[in-house]
């Protein structure tokens, strides 16, 4: 088991903010041997301080001051450090600039001047204390959060071993039974029925690497080895392989990509990339429809891959684009998401486990490439994989 590696203990850092410079003097000079401490004669200040990157977990201000008041002041500073525990000092009791300071700069403490020390150091060390457990509490509710998200794929993992893994299997059983069965088999029948076999088993093998993919990939332990890689070749490969997936549906795939494109990928992860957008393609494609596999080369301005302009790589762009149903707003927000659930459903009765995108987005990100879908409800989609561009050697 690996030793615990603890994270460096944050500073307490303390904001202090009072236009009377005696008052600042003495309130930096009781706190600096406790904690790291800034101090500002004015909010204005106090605020660039604050947008310069100090980001202290307590502030102190004083309410009365000239331009902007503390509780002004402490408003404006909830955009810049939100966690901050706020204290409000002042000399006055005007009951309305308690509530004004309260309400607009959510203020933790009201200390009334004159303080005492003793009192002054005590209140600031609960503040502190009240941010660790508010930060605790945060912890707490995030890792709770990813809990609740584990157990939810959890569920959907069980799901797919439940059902869509269960009835490939039955399929397989009852078909195998039937040869064994029945001895006056036909060649022809008998060939038929191990062509189901062989295609329901293909698909359970391709469900169960999808499964074995994610977890490697947040395992952490998806090597990859990215060289020059043909598309066109691996293109070619593929499509051969789902011809009699497209042929039952009357899909005809164009592909027009010539050997010699080269990108530098893992040649593995790039096939199972373009295999799950082909696969979806013709998916979910009606009866009738074409699907067309293509690529071109683009420069540095492209604004899809958020590039500098002073980049220098070239990319090649490969894209699927089928006649389908395309994809709502909401779709397109969840399409790289595990197990994402969309509007799409498959035409022709095959099985989705919401998997096969998200494992494109993270092989495609890995091999230091981009991945984006273009779609309108009704009209289809395209998507596209930008990968740099391979240039062979002499």
């Amino acid at each position: 088991m690996e030793p615990l590696v603890q994270a460096p203990v944050r500073p307490r850092s303390l904001l202090i903010v009072d236009d009377e410079e005696v008052l600042l003097h003495l309130l930096a000079r009781l706190f600096r041997s406790l904690y790291d401490v800034r101090t500002a004669s004015s909010g204005q200040e106090g605020i660039e301080l604050l947008r310069s990157g100090f980001s202290p977990q307590v502030i102190m201000a004083d309410q009365r001051m000239p331009e902007m008041s503390g509780a002004e002041f402490l408003e404006q500073s909830r955009s810049l450090v939100p966690n901050a525990v706020r204290i409000i000092l002042t000399g006055y009791t005007d009951v309305s600039d308690i509530i004004d300071s309260i309400n607009r700069g959510n203020v933790y403490r009201f200390l009334t001047k004159p303080w005492e020390p003793s009192e002054l150091k005590e209140a600031v060390r609960l503040c502190f204390e009240h941010y660790d457990v508010t930060m605790k509490n945060t912890e707490l509710a995030s890792a709770l959060s990813q809990l609740e998200e584990l157990n939810r794929e959890k569920s959907e993992l069980l799901h797919i071993v439940a059902h869509d893994l269960k009835n490939p299997m039955n399929s397989i059983r009852l078909v195998a039974e039937m040869i064994l069965s029945q001895r006056d088999l036909s060649e022809n029948e008998r060939t038929r029925y191990m062509q189901m076999i062989f295609d329901t088993s293909d698909k359970a093998l391709h469900l169960i690497s999808n499964l074995l993919s994610v977890e490697a990939i947040e395992r952490g332990v998806v090597l990859l080895h990215t060289e020059p890689s043909s598309v066109g070749v691996v293109l070619q490969e593929l499509v051969a392989e789902h011809q009699t997936q497209a042929q039952e549906k009357c899909i005809t795939v164009h592909q027009t990509v010539p050997d010699d494109v080269y990108v530098q990928a893992d040649r593995q992860s790039l096939r199972q990339v373009l295999d799950n957008l082909l696969s979806n393609a013709i998916k979910y494609s009606p009866r009738g429809c074409n699907v067309w596999l293509e690529t071109q080369t683009h420069h540095t301005n492209m604004q899809q891959l958020a590039l500098t302009a002073n980049s220098t790589v070239q990319w090649t762009c490969i894209s699927v684009r089928d006649e389908g149903p395309g994809f709502t707003e909401d779709d397109k927000t969840r399409l790289f998401g595990k197990f994402a659930r969309l509007s799409a459903q498959p035409t022709g009765g095959e099985s989705s486990t919401g998997l096969g995108l998200s494992i494109v987005k993270r092989f495609v990100e890995a091999m230091g490439g981009h991945v984006w879908c273009e779609s309108e409800h009704g009209q289809g989609a395209t998507f596209t994989v930008a990968l740099p561009t391979a240039s062979l050697a002499e």
